[in-house]
């Protein structure tokens, strides 16, 4: 991680308890869980009086595992993680994904006495939810008991999917929406979907994270990476990075492919990551004479997907439904061209033409043809992937985005309304997006 944070002249003002899932922040049992939220989190810390983090862990009793597919990952119930007070105490979970209400008690009455005992030592001033439903239900009511200020995130399917699944996980999701003073989203599409379902209410905005560009392998490694992971330096590489699966676009990814496989001889295909369709995937490549243009790396560690970011020639993204992939974000600023398609939040990155080139998802045909366009013509993913990296790093740099936000936050603990405009990250004007072209 980049350890030069930049020093806030304001540090001191804000004293804030975080409460989020487990599958949002690290632990033990899952190292890059959350790793974006808590690369925010470990600048935030860096920027305030306090920072705390209570992350409730589900359980299940014994006798009910054998009826589902549950497993307690490793995790110490106090730790300090990269100088962050941790606390994870255990709530119980029956899986039940339609139970909104249910859930969201069980997760709340597991952490409320631990973070009121937290806030007779700290005195927050501000609780921020990350996920809706349990997190954000915790910080709401935690605020209100407090006399503070609430703050709730969501990030991806928690507000798009889950309200959606019952009337239930609908009633909780208006509930923490309309009772939290501020609800930030990871995307504008996403601040977007909010709204159409809870109606207008001025407390949605949009705040974009960013990512540790002291993470991204630097210019000038290529060759040497390529050797470092057995690639041939006579091949071109299509990557994609993420769970192998129906969701992310495998099967698109690997048609895409086989067709450009056969225009393009010296094209070589690489998925990082780990998934179910693994196997079909390398399987359907022999059976075709792929298996060995074909390389399904497994799970690696995060710098390892970084490396292979750097020395690959194009990222084709399938995905056929996004938050705000982070890993798009990545591979921008490893200067990787971008076939993506235009799903969630991804727009907002990937400026068609300009940043990288959008396609409709489940469109075979159109990525095939944005990915020729890009192996054809070097100089236009050249300038491409440029115009990408510049567009990262001016504006979805976390050292600098943990800044801005640090400033928002204090506006709102000092009393100012969570109304916009804000900025929704940096070197941008309040109200305005990096997507939309500056004015008066």
């Amino acid at each position: 991680m980049n350890s030069k944070v930049p020093v806030d002249p304001h540090a001191g003002r804000l004293r804030m308890l975080v409460i989020s899932r487990a599958h949002l922040f690290p632990s033990e049992g899952r190292p890059t869980a959350g790793l974006f939220f808590a690369n925010l989190v470990l600048r935030l810390e860096r920027l305030v009086e306090k920072l705390v983090v209570v992350v409730p862990v589900a359980y299940m009793p014994d006798v009910l595992t054998r009826f589902s597919r549950f497993h307690l990952y490793r995790s110490a119930r106090h730790e300090r993680w990269h100088g962050v007070e941790v606390y994870r105490p255990r709530y119980f979970s029956l899986r039940l994904q339609r139970r909104g209400w249910f859930q969201a008690r069980s997760f709340c009455l597991a952490a409320m006495p631990l973070c009121e005992a937290l806030h007779k030592r700290h005195h927050f001033n501000l609780v921020l939810g990350n996920g809706l439903g349990g997190p954000v239900h915790t910080a709401q009511r935690s605020a209100k008991q407090f006399g503070c200020r609430s703050v709730g995130w969501a990030v991806g399917s928690d507000g798009h999917t889950y309200p959606h699944r019952s009337r239930s996980n609908m009633q909780q999701f208006r509930h923490d929406v309309t009772h939290t003073d501020l609800i930030l989203t990871t995307s504008d599409a996403l601040r977007r979907h909010i709204l159409a379902a809870n109606g207008g209410t001025g407390n949605v905005l949009t705040f974009y994270r960013g990512i540790d560009l002291g993470d991204v392998c630097p210019p000038g490694e290529r060759v040497a990476l390529r050797a470092r992971h057995g690639l041939r330096p006579d091949r071109r590489y299509l990557l994609m990075a993420g769970v192998v699966n129906h969701a992310k676009g495998s099967q698109e990814f690997y048609e895409a492919f086989r067709r450009l496989a056969g225009t393009h001889p010296d094209l070589a295909a690489i998925w990082v990551g780990e998934g179910p369709d693994r196997l079909p995937l390398t399987q359907r490549a022999r059976a075709d004479g792929l298996g060995d243009r074909l390389t399904i790396t497994g799970r690696v560690p995060r710098a390892t997907v970084l490396e292979y970011m750097r020395a690959a020639d194009v990222m084709l993204f399938p995905s056929r439904a996004e938050g705000l992939p982070n890993v798009v974000m990545e591979a921008m600023a490893s200067g990787l061209p971008v076939v993506a398609t235009d799903v969630g939040g991804v727009r907002e990155i990937v400026l068609d033409g300009r940043t990288g080139l959008l396609v409709p998802a489940q469109d075979v045909p159109a990525m095939v043809a944005a990915v020729d366009r890009l192996l054809a013509d070097n100089a236009l993913a050249k300038d491409m992937a440029r115009g990408a990296e510049a567009l990262i790093r001016q504006h979805f740099d976390v050292d600098r985005n943990a800044t801005v936000l640090a400033s928002i936050l204090e506006g709102l603990t000092a009393g100012a309304g969570p109304r916009p405009p804000i900025a929704a990250c940096a070197d941008v004007k309040p109200g305005r997006l990096p997507s939309v072209p500056a004015g008066p």
